[in-house]
């Protein structure tokens, strides 16, 4: 170890949970299971989609679960599910409601 630096193991890493207000929960919600809803309709299972899209299938799962809890997920993946669904992002987010 170097001299001066604190190193934490994992367990002494501290967690934050995401304070997402419930409107914006609401909405990761909606954006999650239009995704899933998308992808079924063009025939994909949720792993296939993740190969298809480049995405680690435990990571896409991860998505659209959370269509039920309202988890964060990043902007990036949700980019990688939208481009894997062939539309734009304008299309994707003119079908929420």
């Amino acid at each position: 170890m170097a001299k001066g630096k604190n190193v934490l193991d994992n367990s002494e890493k501290e967690t934050k949970p995401h304070n997402i207000p419930d409107v914006d929960r609401e909405y990761l919600m909606k954006i999650a299971a239009l995704a899933k809803k998308l992808r079924v309709k063009a025939g994909y299972s949720y792993e296939s989609f993740a190969i298809h899209s480049s995405i680690n299938r435990n990571s896409y799962f991860r998505f659209e679960k959370s269509a039920l809890t309202g988890d964060n997920y990043t902007v990036a993946l949700l980019l990688k599910v939208i481009r894997g669904l062939d539309i734009t992002a304008t299309q994707f987010f003119q079908q929420i409601k």
